[in-house]
């Protein structure tokens, strides 16, 4: 991690933290074994940063979560994953820099994720993309220089000191932008690093941590379908209980060929990669007895598949979102034929009741 010197950056200081969407890997993602490929969507936790009028004598935080008179921020008692971020990133610029600012500010927090109308969540993700938005809008407004690995490192430790819990793949997919192969760090190993100091953690290296980032999907198109049915993911991992290791080997095998299919831009086995763990994730949760593809859910995935795309659920399932990629043969047909392709999936969706949602691939922020 490296600091910038001097004084703090003047005036406001904006960042964001971006939504998410698994495309492979779900529930084995929490093992240690586990391998995920999930997709940053352009769905947004806006953070801005600035100083505060003089007159004003205590820096807060606001959000529709804390009111419209904001939350005062004490950085020696945090108390949800916000103000524990906050308070990191001015241990670490405390460290790091040579004068921190002592004055007060102010740190609006906005968020796009879920739906305009009803307020209803889409599975897009929330605390992890608001950590991460956090600690860039912070981070830059009191002078450090993070990079994508610094900013997930600081959000999943600030997370873990609020006491969630969670493989932190949407950390590094709100982190990274783009497209990310993740495998969440050994947690006990993490767990006993941030006991013991939490500023020393985010500079250690993190056994079993890998994350991989790309721009693209290799050419192909990302859909996306919302089935009305907002759904909780820990109660979901709950139910479904830990995965076994047949699972999470086969999965994260998928995961793996998938990553590959992207980088080659071979669409043939991209589509055979989500096909694949739809049918993991069928057989998983007929023998855990947990509702991972609902009936719309099935029919989203069923049609796109009938469309020679490939489509499945995203995430925990039970509800929320679902995905499918589409692509065509190199051609000079091909963008063409993809557009139709998709036109046709998303008009079949609406039909069967399920909202396509008018997202693409997030940036590498």
């Amino acid at each position: 991690m490296s600091s910038a010197k001097g004084e703090p950056f003047e005036g406001e200081s904006i960042g964001r933290g971006c939504g998410k969407l698994y495309l492979t890997g779900e529930y084995a993602v929490m093992d240690v074994e586990g391998l995920a490929v999930i997709a940053g969507v352009n769905r947004y936790v806006t953070v801005r940063c600035h100083d505060a009028d003089p007159s004003q004598p205590v820096s807060r935080v606001y959000s529709s979560y804390y009111g419209p008179q904001g939350r005062v921020i004490d950085i020696d008692a945090p108390g949800d994953i916000a103000t524990h971020t906050i308070s990191l990133v001015y241990r670490i610029a405390a460290g790091e820099l040579e004068n921190t600012p002592e004055s007060p500010i102010n740190i609006v927090i906005e968020s796009d994720l879920d739906d305009a109308d009803s307020g209803a969540k889409h599975g897009l993700g929330s605390s992890g993309a608001v950590a991460v938005a956090v600690t860039r809008a912070l981070g830059a407004h009191l002078g450090l220089e993070l990079n994508s690995l610094d900013v997930y490192k600081i959000a999943m430790v600030a997370t873990l000191l609020a006491g969630a819990a969670g493989s932190g793949g949407d950390i590094a997919c709100s982190a990274h932008g783009g497209v990310v192969l993740y495998r969440r760090p050994n947690p006990t190993a993490l767990a006993e690093l941030v006991a013991a100091n939490p500023v020393a953690a985010v500079a250690a290296p993190w056994p079993n941590l890998r994350i991989d980032a790309r721009a693209d999907l290799g050419g192909l198109q990302l859909l996306v379908g919302w089935t009305g049915s907002p759904v909780k993911t820990d109660s979901q991992l709950k139910k479904a209980g830990g995965a076994d290791r047949d699972f999470v080997r086969g999965v994260s095998s998928i995961s793996e060929k998938l990553w590959q299919a992207l980088a080659d831009g071979d669409h043939t086995a991209a589509f055979a990669c989500l096909r694949e763990n739809r049918t993991l994730l069928q057989d998983y949760e007929r023998e855990r007895a947990v509702c991972i593809e609902t009936e719309k859910l099935k029919a989203l995935a069923d049609i796109a598949d009938g469309a020679g795309a490939a489509g499945k659920s995203s995430g925990s399932g039970g509800g929320d979102c679902g995905i499918a990629l589409v692509g065509a043969s190199n051609g000079a047909d091909a963008e063409s034929s993809t557009r139709e392709t998709a036109a046709d999936i998303t008009a079949r969706w609406q039909a069967a009741g399920i909202r396509p949602l008018p997202l693409k691939l997030a940036a590498q922020l």
